[in-house]
């Protein structure tokens, strides 16, 4: 009797447990599901950031996904879809929530990305925050809803900036940010201000057509430390060491955004664009320094790694000059 009173408390908790999961795994038995990507996966404390939505329907033969409901975790501000978004006419907000109606998702496809814009909360730390989730079979949030599978990607951590000052007779001043994909290192020579670093602010910086093995993109400024500017340009550097797990060298380049103009890897002069702030500026993979003056890379070394996939790190050592925002992205 006691064995049997044990067996069955033991099944009313596995029970508990299972319908307390809810959305957040696929029934085991093929029950209707998605799959959603939210990403980048870390943000910066009270900063804006662009986030891509992919939704997959992975469901058998017969479901259609029609509808998902979006909502950012608590401390971020309403969220909404950027102008280049592809969905953006089927989006809807409603107070914090992001409804992407009459998707119409067969099974086994995949949607266009949804990009929305939001802030970040002030406050930061190294806890993951989930966005909540719900997909329905109904065009317009309504009907039987789908379940969440585990293998989504829906957890976002908001990072503090990285700060330093500069200037203040020790050492250079030097900051860094880390993330489960990457670290990234600056040491600046300023004289004065203070050197702060952020990682994925505004829109993601990109290069044409280059594959980045790192989905986070950084920045690093001189903050002034009154309403005179720091020391400048070209006096004023920043030396980055910027490793990235679970890669290789083979085509690894560095895509710089920068205030001003400078040769890139192909040999010719880096083409105007829009820096992830929205600012003006010049975009382009950077040459080896062997080739060129900075900014340029230094140098690429492989680090054995077998706790990763590929079974390597990549380590990158680049030089920058510090000329109002620079941001680099691998």
């Amino acid at each position: 009797m006691r064995a049997a009173r044990v067996g069955h408390l033991f099944a009313i908790v596995a029970t508990l447990a299972y319908l307390a999961a809810g959305s957040a795994a696929a029934d085991p038995a093929g029950a209707p599901s998605f799959k959603v990507t939210i990403s980048p996966e870390y943000v910066t404390a009270g900063e804006a950031t662009t986030f891509h939505v992919t939704i997959v329907n992975p469901s058998s033969s017969g479901t259609m996904l029609g509808s998902v409901k979006l909502t950012p975790p608590t401390g971020f501000s309403s969220t909404h879809p950027t102008p280049g978004s592809p969905l953006r006419g089927k989006t809807k907000v409603v107070n914090r929530t992001v409804s992407v109606q009459r998707v119409a998702l067969a099974p086994g496809k995949a949607s266009k990305p949804v990009v929305v814009a939001t802030n970040a909360p002030t406050k930061c730390g190294r806890t993951v925050l989930r966005w909540s989730v719900h997909g329905f079979e109904g065009a317009t949030g309504s009907g039987s809803q789908l379940a969440l599978e585990a293998a989504s990607s829906v957890g976002v951590t908001v990072l503090c900036p990285s700060t330093a000052v500069c200037g203040d007779g020790g050492p250079p001043c030097k900051t860094h940010l880390i993330t489960s994909n990457s670290t990234y290192t600056v040491v600046s020579n300023a004289a004065t201000g203070t050197l702060r670093q952020t990682v994925n602010v505004g829109n993601e910086l990109n290069c044409g057509t280059y594959r980045f093995r790192d989905p986070n993109w950084y920045d690093s400024v001189i903050v002034a430390p009154t309403s005179s500017p720091p020391t400048a340009p070209p006096s004023v550097s920043d030396t980055v060491t910027y490793k990235i797990v679970n890669t290789t060298p083979k085509g690894i380049g560095f895509c710089l955004g920068a205030a001003y103009d400078f040769t890139t890897a192909s040999g010719g002069q880096a083409p105007a664009g829009t820096l992830p702030n929205g600012n003006p500026g010049f975009i382009g993979l950077l040459p080896r320094c062997s080739k060129s003056t900075p900014p340029c890379i230094t140098s690429v070394t492989q680090k054995r790694d077998t706790s990763s996939k590929v079974g390597s790190d990549v380590n990158m050592k680049i030089q920058i000059p510090e000329n109002g925002d620079p941001w680099g992205h691998s």
